[in-house]
């Protein structure tokens, strides 16, 4: 795990249709600290959290659902 990878995985969930609430009850977070790990102002999150987030992109990348946007609202 990478924390300079983190926002980057965080954006290719979002945009295949994960929710901050979501990815925050399965990281074992706040919405707030996902929000702040995508936006780059955590750089070092917790390991759980950095896990979860790694593990959840994954899966997505196994399951070949990752979305072409460049970045989720």
């Amino acid at each position: 795990m990478s924390a300079t990878e983190l926002p980057n995985k965080l954006d290719a969930l979002l945009g295949s249709g994960w929710t901050y609430k979501a990815i925050a009850e399965r990281a074992k977070c706040d919405i707030s600290t996902i929000f702040r790990i995508r936006n780059g102002q955590i750089g070092n999150p917790s390991y759980i959290s950095g896990v979860a987030i790694d593990q959840m992109h994954g899966e997505l990348v196994k399951s070949g659902k990752q979305s072409t946007k460049k970045s989720a609202a």
